[in-house]
């Protein structure tokens, strides 16, 4: 998935969506509304300021998220300090003028709809249900209050019901359907020739001008941030749990107490056969799926087996290979007509045709376990865990206020708490601003270490939650000067790279000479051969075939149909290889030979397209209509 956004996600709208995906995991900014910032600002829109600190805690998470996650080379576009900012102040502006947006358009998020974004919210379950002790406890140890988790939560799902309004209503039609697939699933024949880079490297030395210049040149790629190392005290509530102990008449009385949780619903076991139809088919094409499903219901009548019929016949990859099988299941699972059919039949009974929006099913209930309560003995564990994990908490907020106490009182030591708590004090690898390991892989804890009061001034930092009930206190114990690796440091490495520069060129010009004979109409064979190297024809391929790279593939299928055939041309790759590709021929695929199942495929994913376009050209819109002031010197 990740791989996906790195190469699709382009614009507000998809970033946002991204945002939506993981707001469970990113509690971090959620009260930045909230906190005070005083007349400082990065922005306004309209009347309303975005305070430094939201500005300032975005930058950090969207910086360590681009490093670690994105999987951006250290030179990357994506890192560059000022395109950062930009885009990080920009998704700011857009996030607040579509919610005035919303606002003033009559959108509303419900106190249901937000209770219900919150009780299905996985972080905030315990054993598959909402648990309510565990909500108040991960919003406190982030340091969030309910209300402003709330207020950010309704303003995000008010932001994302607008988008929706124009993203979600988007549709294709039938003509750009198929002009789409014919294009998606378009073959074409080609040969190719592949000029490596590497086979022109040589080891001719490289004049010491040369890598002089290229070192003044680049100075930055050279560089070496300020680095910090710093003593830290850390306190987990997971360190404290084996502290704890729990005797058999407390975990009896929390089972009395909490019995009600232990209930097991009931559940069913059936198996289907699917004959897929969309749910937009006409009545004919409708039709046709409910009298193929009633003639299987009829074999099935007749005596022969449910689960061969399901392997022969049915729409469902996911369990025709099993006999159609669908395991137990209990309610809330699958769609509301199949559900009600399932929940209302007797053992071994096999139902009517039943249309949901995937097509006709008939179903075989197989089994049923009733709702039951759990034992003691079942639980029990379970007691035993929230009751260590719970008094493990009290203790953690009562060691925190000691230590944030303590390291407040005397600001330019961390031995005094540490004594008195029993604490380790641990020391951290030099790190910088951007970029660190072990507990300064935490934003916040490179943020803090670089802080003046805790940087020039030398006191201890405030605790840092840097996860569920974990925090540290840090202070700055050695500092390293921003530097840069001397040239005697690198000189080998610039060396190499001005050598792999120049095979790059030797590459593209022998390619662009390989060019010219082929257009003059010398044979691609011969020519290969006489350079020692193969001319391939893999026939007819596809957008995604494996028997050719990636890069070359795309470079094929940007050349244009010509009446004149072959057509010939060349491009450097990313890595410095040189391509030379003959097109002979391109043949379209007709949509209607493409399996259902893949050309539904292909509208979802085009309606997803069409409503990001939609959704974008609906931001701009909005912020044309905003009033926006950016603080340049508050970034």
């Amino acid at each position: 998935m990740l791989t996906f956004i790195r190469d699709r996600a382009k614009g507000f709208l998809a970033w946002f969506i991204f945002i939506l995906i993981v707001i469970p995991f990113a509690f971090w900014g959620i009260d930045s509304y909230f906190e005070g910032g005083g007349d400082v600002y990065v922005a306004k829109v309209n009347d309303v300021e975005i305070p430094a600190r939201s500005y300032q805690r975005l930058l950090l998470q969207e910086r360590n998220f681009r490093q670690q996650v994105l999987g951006a080379a250290p030179d990357s576009p994506l890192l560059d300090e000022a395109l950062l900012k930009r885009d990080v102040l920009e998704r700011l502006i857009n996030t607040e003028a579509v919610a005035q947006a919303a606002l003033a358009s009559g959108f509303r998020i419900s106190d249901a709809q937000l209770r219900n974004q919150i009780v299905n919210n996985a972080q905030f379950q315990r054993d598959g249900r909402f648990d309510p002790q565990l909500y108040r406890r991960l919003l406190n140890s982030l340091g969030l209050t309910e209300p402003a988790y709330e207020a950010q939560l309704r303003r995000d799902l008010l932001v994302a019901q607008l988008m929706g309004s124009a993203s979600e209503t988007a549709f294709v039609t039938a003509a750009e359907e198929d002009r789409g697939l014919r294009l998606q699933h378009q073959e074409r024949r080609m040969g190719y020739l592949l000029l490596q880079a590497a086979a022109f490297l040589s080891e001719e030395p490289v004049a010491e001008e040369a890598i002089k210049d290229y070192y003044e040149e680049n100075l930055a790629q050279f560089s070496i941030p300020e680095q910090v190392r710093v003593e830290y005290l850390e306190l987990a509530a997971s360190d404290l749990v084996s502290q704890v102990s729990v005797d058999e008449e407390t975990l009896r009385k929390l089972y009395e107490e909490r019995q009600s949780e232990f209930m097991v619903p009931e559940e069913r076991r059936a198996r289907h056969i699917l004959i897929a139809v969309e749910e937009d088919a006409g009545e004919e094409a409708d039709a046709a799926a409910r009298e193929r499903a009633e003639s299987i219901l009829k074999r099935l009548r007749e005596g022969e087996s449910f689960a061969d019929l399901a392997k022969e016949f049915s729409d469902d990859p996911g369990s025709a290979s099993a006999g159609g099988d669908l395991g137990f299941f209990g309610r809330g699972v699958m769609a509301k007509p199949f559900e009600e059919q399932v929940f209302a039949m007797g053992k071994d009974e096999i139902s009517e045709p039943v249309r949901t929006r995937f097509g006709y099913h008939i179903i075989q209930l197989t089994d049923i376990r009733p709702a039951r309560g759990r034992s003691f003995e079942e639980v029990r564990d379970i007691l035993a865990r929230d009751y260590r994990e719970q008094k493990a908490e009290e203790m953690f907020y009562d060691v925190a206020d000691r230590l944030a106490d303590l390291t407040y009182e005397i600001p330019d030591t961390l031995e005094a708490a540490a004594e008195e708590l029993d604490l380790e004090i641990k020391t951290s690898e030099f790190f910088s601003r951007d970029e660190g390991t072990g507990i300064a892989a935490d934003a916040k804890v490179r943020a803090a270490a670089f802080n003046p009061e805790v940087l020039e001034e030398g006191n201890n930092s405030e605790p840092l939650t840097i996860g569920q009930n974990h925090l540290v206190v840090l202070r700055v114990k050695d500092r390293r000067p921003a530097s840069h690796r001397p040239l005697e440091e690198v000189r080998a490495d610039i060396a190499q790279v001005l050598r792999l520069e120049r095979a790059r060129e030797k590459a593209e010009e022998a390619g662009r000479k390989v060019l010219e004979r082929l257009r003059a109409g010398e044979q691609p064979a011969e020519v290969a051969k006489e350079l020692g190297i193969e001319w391939r024809e893999p026939g007819f391929v596809k957008r995604d075939d494996p028997a050719v790279a990636p890069d070359v593939l795309r470079f094929a299928f940007t050349l244009s149909r010509a009446e004149e055939t072959p057509v010939i041309a060349g491009r450097r790759l990313a890595n410095g290889d040189f391509v030379v590709v003959g097109l002979y021929e391109v043949k379209d695929t007709d949509p209607a030979t493409l399996p259902a199942t893949e050309r539904r495929r292909w509208r979802q994913q085009a309606q997803r397209n069409m409503g990001m376009l939609e959704g974008n050209a609906m931001l701009e819109s909005i912020r044309q209509r905003a009033e926006v002031e950016i603080r340049q010197e508050n970034l």
